[in-house]
């Protein structure tokens, strides 16, 4: 069967396979799949999990929170701003929330923050004004 390369692009760095036979990914239509020589394509890609094949036949599960991917020149590229990979889907999905969690309390965290920090500047702002009409 004739393969195709994947390149898996996230804030970590590249990660690269040379033979895959298969990709099956999923976009807000549904579920799709790409094999060599497939037409040049773009898709966002949707949470949760894809996978390939390579030439031995073994399949790789990859779970991402969503990305885009390409396919041009016989050779698909995911890009994401994180993804994992393994052969036990069950355990990369755990990961992925996992992930997805801690992002979403840091992200909590910090906007708590930013708003404790916009009230003591609104404070520190309303007292600046009342002196200064006060002290005239």
């Amino acid at each position: 069967m004739s393969s195709f390369a994947l390149t898996l692009l996230d804030s970590r760095g590249v990660e690269r396979f040379d033979t895959v036979t298969q990709f099956i990914g999923a976009d807000a239509d549904g579920s799709f799949g790409v094999l060599a020589g497939h037409v040049h394509s773009v898709a966002l890609l949707r949470y949760g999990l894809a996978r390939f094949c390579d030439q031995s036949g073994v399949w790789h599960y990859l779970a991402l929170p969503g990305g885009v991917l390409r396919f041009a020149e016989n050779r698909l590229t995911v890009t994401t701003v994180r993804y994992f990979l393994g052969d036990d889907r069950a355990v990369i999905c755990e990961r992925l929330a996992a992930e997805m969690s801690q992002a979403d309390s840091e992200v909590h965290t910090a906007r708590a923050t930013l708003s404790e920090i916009e009230r003591s500047l609104v404070r520190r702002l309303a007292e600046l004004s009342g002196h200064g009409s006060t002290g005239i």
